[in-house]
Order: structure tokens, then C-alpha cells, then sequence
């Protein structure tokens, strides 16, 4: 319905209830001073259509002047809005912070395989939001996964601490300024200009059963307690999850509302929900 249909019919009950009501009480307070008089039902019905007839004329002018000024806006191309709204959260390629990391990790990845040449098995693996296109372009960091032969360390807490020795040899090169051990990887922090980047680098020994699985050392190390463990994972299998476009966009909005909520969702774990509901809504989702 326009406006101006849907103004006038509002103008003319409202106006008309209120005219009628303002009769009803000018009429008792005259009886109430001259007791001849009676209630003249004639003009409070004159009263609720004149009141409903101004009304109706006043919202129908109304409502014609916001359809006209409707009619001159273009139609919100809501796929225009999505795409720029996910422009303005998702990392761009293109970027310079972005592309200056890249090149320190290109750097490590050589000299890593330098230092344990005969130990790492194939390339390293670069996983994650980075490579995916799901990164923000706020709060990003570069996930390498370095894959093990299955006898290259006599177990994976000596390999753990391995990686974690050699790049803390490095602090003070390729702008390194920290190293931090963290549950699953080793944290390398670099400072390539005026912003801080880490990379995770999660080294993990190959299993001599499959090419692809293998097994994560979970650093769980307390002052007092060793908890620590091994858990086995296949980051090969990791980087082979695949979004469409619209997917990523999706999980970029979502990774953004997860960060200004401050809640501690796995990324992996949204894009999985991601997936998950486009196949419960298949042939109903875009």
C-alpha cells in the first residue's frame, strides 16, 4: 500500500475519534451550564466526519509528498551492500602490511628447511583464514603447519621445543622482536613497520602408518604440572575445506561479530557451521 492511501485512511480515523471526542466534552460542559439543552447526536456525528474528512486530506498530502520523494531513490541493491560491508572487514591480498608479512615468512620457511634439512618432510603448509580469504583485515595472522618426518625428533616435545629454540635465536632478525610458546604452536611475533603480526608455526610429526595424518604436540606445561600431550590432526586435510564465495563472506561477518563480542570460537569451528547449514538447507541456501 502507498503511503498516501495508508496516511489518509490513519488521518481520517485518528482526526475523526479526536474531533468527535472534543464534541462529546463541548457538548457536557454546555448542558452542564444550560440543563434544557440535550445531547445532539446529529452534531457529533457532523464532528467525527468533518474531523475524518481533514484528516484523511491532511494524510493523503502527507503520505503523497513521501512517495513522491521515494519514487526518487534508487532501490537498495542489497548484494552491493553485503559485498561492501564485507570489503570493509575482510583483508585485502593486495595489502601492504599483509604482503611485507608474507615476504618474513617466505624467509623463515627457507631457513627453517635449511636448519632441519632430512627432518621436514615435503613443504610446509600454509593454513588458515590468510589463505582461505576469510581473514580481517584488523586481526590477522599466518598459520604454517610444519609437517615432520616420523623419526626425525625421539618424540614431539623435543620436536616442540626445537622450533621454539631456533626462532628465539632469531629475535632481533627479520624483525623478530618475541617468540611465545602457545598450546599448539610456536607464536613468532614480528614488527615489519608500525603494527605487530604473529605467525604460528605448528610443527607436527607425520604418522608412519599415512601420508597426511599426524600428531600435534599440546603444550600444557604448568609451573608445578607437565600435562602436556600429543594430539593426532591432519592439517593437510585442513586446507582442503573449501567455501564459495558467498560461504566466506558469511564467516567473514561472522568472525568480526565473534571479535567485537570477544568470544573464543576456533575460526575453523565457523566455517564448519558454515558448511554444516548449507548442507541441512540444501537447494535452500544461495
Amino acid at each position: 500500500m502507498k503511503k498516501s492511501n495508508n496516511y489518509a485512511k490513519n488521518g481520517a480515523i485518528l482526526l475523526g475519534i479526536g474531533n468527535g471526542f472534543w464534541n462529546v466534552i463541548n457538548q457536557l460542559e454546555r448542558i452542564k451550564n444550560d440543563q434544557n439543552l440535550k445531547f445532539n447526536w446529529l452534531e457529533f456525528i457532523a464532528a467525527i466526519g468533518k474531523g475524518a474528512i481533514v484528516g484523511g486530506v491532511g494524510g493523503y498530502a502527507l503520505g503523497w509528498v513521501l512517495d513522491y520523494k521515494n519514487s526518487k531513490q534508487k532501490p537498495l541493491d542489497l548484494d552491493a551492500e553485503l559485498n561492501n560491508l564485507v570489503n570493509t572487514r575482510r583483508l585485502n591480498p593486495s595489502d601492504q602490511s599483509y604482503n611485507n608479512l608474507k615476504l618474513i615468512v617466505d624467509t623463515l620457511n627457507i631457513e627453517l628447511n635449511k636448519e632441519f634439512a632430512g627432518k621436514i618432510d615435503g613443504e610446509l603448509i600454509t593454513h588458515g583464514s590468510t589463505e582461505k580469504g576469510t581473514a580481517l583485515k584488523e586481526n590477522y595472522d599466518i598459520d604454517i603447519a610444519i609437517p615432520f618426518k616420523p623419526k626425525s625428533f625421539q618424540n614431539s616435545s623435543l620436536m616442540f621445543e626445537a622450533i621454539k629454540d631456533f626462532f628465539e635465536n632469531k629475535i632481533g632478525e627479520h624483525n623478530i622482536v618475541d617468540v611465545r610458546k602457545q598450546k599448539r604452536s610456536i607464536g613468532v611475533y614480528v614488527n615489519p613497520g608500525d603494527q605487530e603480526f604473529r605467525i604460528d608455526f605448528a610443527p607436527f610429526k607425520l604418522s608412519k602408518y599415512g601420508q597426511n595424518s599426524g600428531y600435534l604436540f599440546v603444550n600444557k606445561k604448568g609451573f608445578f604440572i607437565d600435562n602436556s600431550t600429543i594430539q593426532k590432526t591432519n592439517l593437510k586435510l585442513l586446507k582442503s575445506i573449501k567455501l564459495s564465495d558467498i560461504q566466506k563472506k558469511i564467516v567473514v561477518l561472522i568472525k568480526d561479530w565473534k571479535t567485537k563480542q570477544e568470544l573464543p570460537l576456533p575460526s575453523h569451528l565457523l566455517e564448519y557451521l558454515v558448511l554444516d547449514a548449507y548442507k541441512h538447507n540444501n537447494g535452500k541456501l544461495l
